[in-house]
């Protein structure tokens, strides 16, 4: 649930304590995120909506906000890297030991499954 009000923060979707508690300010700010993209407005986040609120899929060639995104989580878990915007092979080479420790597939690609346990990981933090 954490994760869910951290997702919803980082998409600006309010400034929800991140508590664990699903309670009425986590369920608006579900409902609005689901009208803004056009989901179905339940409340409940199902996979749709989870799939929604992932940032997108990127990998060596990428840059922008999300890569950022992406350098300063892995820098909190210990990596070095510079905070760039930029997906090098300094980046990819993180990402890659990153998931090895996590026991995913190691392709250095930061796609839903990795982003969910990068996500995952900051909240036990």
């Amino acid at each position: 649930m954490t994760l869910i009000q951290r997702l919803l923060n980082n998409a600006g979707y309010g400034s929800l304590v991140e508590d664990g508690i699903f309670g009425v300010r986590t369920d608006a700010a579900v409902m609005m995120f689901q009208k803004d993209r056009n989901l179905i407005v339940d409340g409940i986040v199902g996979s749709q909506t989870w799939e929604a609120l992932l940032p997108p899929t990127i990998r060596q060639g990428s840059s922008g906000d999300d890569v950022k995104r992406l350098q300063m989580i892995l820098n909190e878990m210990g990596y070095s890297l510079v905070v760039d915007s930029i997906f090098g092979s300094n980046t990819e080479a993180a990402v890659k030991g990153f998931q090895k420790n996590s026991r995913l597939e190691v392709d250095g690609i930061v796609g839903q499954n990795t982003w969910y346990v990068l996500m995952s990981n900051m909240i036990r933090d």
